[in-house]
């Protein structure tokens, strides 16, 4: 990227377009201001960061301000939702944002570590497996000694919302796996408990979450930043009419987060937030969009429990919601 970056520096108009991650690059080297208001609507796990952006803003693109607002009507040109969730009015650019993943967090005492198999999941599911001392749990977890106690199953979430685990569990099957529909809730859980939730609200709560058992990984994979970052970067990415849409290819190679040198097992159950941008397609619309993905991989996220994109997905969409700004610049000495 370093020397692209330095090859880009000569470029005419009459050069094509710069690569994606270049252009991701100089976009943390500078800002991109016009002039307005946009208001930003967030769901809640984002919400928290909003004034960060508001600030930040405010402070180095004069006359450009980003207002947050508690609730989405067609009048909120940025709106920040689950992919499976449809954007309030006329989108006319939808990118990834961030990334979340579903997860099993389970309850019991004592124990910090469950590796379960798509296997044995099937079968707590199905009740064929209902308690925690069951000789194949007991198996799987030799570290621990699994507790007598009944095993509670229940999920925070829609069998949409909870798509991309079902879906890695039936490839693990080889056959069609779904959960069976007890609704519940993290602060309905007690003892024994087994809930279906999402990465973000488990970390949330610092509840014990499941590793998923391969035949890679007999060990389990861990649902953890980097691993489920690293599932991230097997998405792959199509572009029509302004819209990015994401499918998860889990045959493409998965790429380790940055800083790290061996690719950590992924976690294939990775959920995509969306940004929308919606209502006129203005220049200050597509600034204040780029201005807060810019802020993603600075480290605003990290106040929430939601992940960062990995940066082949934060380039192409930093590409998408740039049309039409001017050209990023390197930013003077200081700034």
């Amino acid at each position: 990227i370093a020397l692209a970056l330095a090859a880009s520096l000569s470029l005419t108009a009459c050069d094509p377009p710069m690569p994606p991650e270049v252009l991701a690059s100089l976009a943390e080297q500078t800002y991109t201001c016009e002039s307005g208001d946009t208001q930003l609507a967030a769901i809640p796990v984002v919400a928290a960061v909003a004034a960060d952006w508001q600030f930040g803003v405010e402070t180095n693109c004069p006359g450009m301000t980003i207002s947050p607002v508690e609730v989405a009507t067609d009048a909120t040109a940025l709106q920040i939702h689950e992919s499976n969730a449809a954007a309030i009015g006329s989108v006319f650019s939808s990118v990834p944002f961030a990334v979340d993943a579903v997860v099993l967090a389970a309850s019991l005492p004592d124990i910090s570590n469950v590796s379960l198999s798509a296997a044995v999941i099937e079968k707590i599911s199905l009740g064929q497996i209902s308690n925690w001392s069951d000789a194949e749990i007991a198996k799987l977890n030799p570290s621990f000694e699994m507790p007598d106690l009944a095993i509670s199953f229940g999920s925070e979430l829609s069998s949409d919302e909870a798509a991309p685990l079902t879906t890695w569990l039936s490839r693990l099957l080889a056959k069609n796996f779904e959960f069976s529909n007890a609704p519940t809730t993290l602060e309905q859980a007690t003892e024994g408990s087994l809930v279906l939730t999402k990465f973000s609200r488990a970390s949330e709560v610092t509840a014990t979450m499941v590793a998923i058992v391969t035949k890679e990984t007999p060990d389990g994979v861990i649902p953890a930043g980097e691993s489920i970052t690293t599932a991230a970067t097997m998405f792959k990415g199509k572009s029509a009419n302004g819209i990015l849409a994401l499918s998860f290819d889990p045959e493409a190679t998965p790429i380790a987060p940055d800083g790290i040198n061996k690719v950590p097992a992924p976690y294939e159950a990775v959920t995509i937030i969306t940004l929308s941008l919606v209502g006129e397609d203005t220049l200050a619309t597509r600034a204040a969009a780029r201005y807060i993905l810019r802020q993603d991989s600075q480290g605003s996220l990290g106040l929430s429990y939601v992940l960062a994109l990995p940066e082949s997905l934060r380039a192409i969409a930093l590409a998408e919601v740039s049309k039409g700004l001017p050209m990023p610049t390197i930013a003077p000495e200081g700034n």
